[in-house]
C-alpha cells in the first residue's frame, strides 16, 4: 500500500498512549499468530484502528514489528544509550545490564516469532540488525574498549568476540530454554563467563 504526502498529512497522528497501545497489540499478535500471519488487517481489527492510520505511522510490516520489539525491550531495559563510565568493566556492565527492571514474560514468544523470520524477510533482518543488534554491540564494544585502555584486557583481545558472549547467552536462554534472562542470570554470565574470558586475554 502506498500513500501520497497529502494523504498522510490528512490522517490522524499515532503517538503517545495510542501508539503504545498499538505496539502492545503487535506484541499480542506476534505471540498469538506469529510473524507470517500478522497483517495490517488483523492488527487493525485487534486494536480497533483503521489500516490508513497504521500505514501513516508504519510503512511496512517489518517497520511495525521492529517498533514493537524495541517498545518491548525499552519497557524492560530502557532505551539504547551510551553506557556510563564507572571506571571499571564490571561497573559498566552492571550499570547497563544488571538493573532491577524485569525482562517481560512476553519476550520469549516475541523473539520466537520474530527471529526465524529474519531469514525470510530481508527488510526485517536489516532493521533488526541496524536498530537492535548493532546499538547493543556498539555499546558493549565501547565498554570493552575503555576496559582495554585501562589495562583490564590484553592489547590483542578480540573485542568483537568478547562482545558477543552476553547477547549470545541471553538469546540462547530465551530461544532454547524459553526463559527470560533475569538479573541473577545476567550477573552470573558476567562474573562466570565474560569477565574470566576478558582476564584470559591478559595471559602471556
Amino acid at each position: 500500500m502506498t500513500a501520497t504526502t497529502t494523504d498522510r498529512a490528512s490522517r490522524p497522528r499515532v503517538e503517545g498512549d495510542r501508539e503504545q497501545e498499538i505496539l502492545d497489540g503487535v506484541i499480542d499478535l506476534l505471540i498469538e499468530v506469529g510473524y507470517d500471519r500478522l497483517t495490517f488487517d488483523t492488527l487493525a481489527a485487534h486494536v480497533r484502528a483503521s489500516k490508513a492510520t497504521l500505514y501513516r505511522k508504519w510503512e511496512s510490516k517489518p517497520e511495525l514489528v521492529m517498533a514493537a520489539v524495541e517498545h518491548l525491550f525499552h519497557k524492560a531495559t530502557g532505551p539504547h544509550g551510551e553506557s556510563p563510565d564507572t571506571g571499571s568493566l564490571l561497573g559498566d556492565l552492571e550499570a547497563v545490564f544488571c538493573t532491577s527492571a524485569p525482562m517481560l514474560d512476553q519476550l520469549p514468544g516475541v523473539l520466537a516469532a520474530t527471529l526465524p523470520a529474519l531469514h525470510r524477510d530481508p527488510e526485517l533482518k536489516d532493521l533488526f540488525v541496524d536498530r537492535f543488534i548493532r546499538p547493543k554491540t556498539d555499546n558493549l564494544l565501547l565498554m570493552l574498549g575503555r576496559a582495554q585502555t585501562r589495562g583490564e584486557l590484553g592489547p590483542d583481545a578480540d573485542l568483537r568476540t568478547l562482545a558477543s558472549i552476553l547477547p549470545a547467552m541471553n538469546f540462547h536462554r530465551v530461544l532454547v530454554e524459553g526463559i527470560c534472562p533475569d538479573e541473577a542470570y545476567v550477573r552470573n554470565v558476567i562474573h562466570e563467563v565474560l569477565l574470566p574470558a576478558c582476564r584470559a586475554t591478559l595471559r602471556d
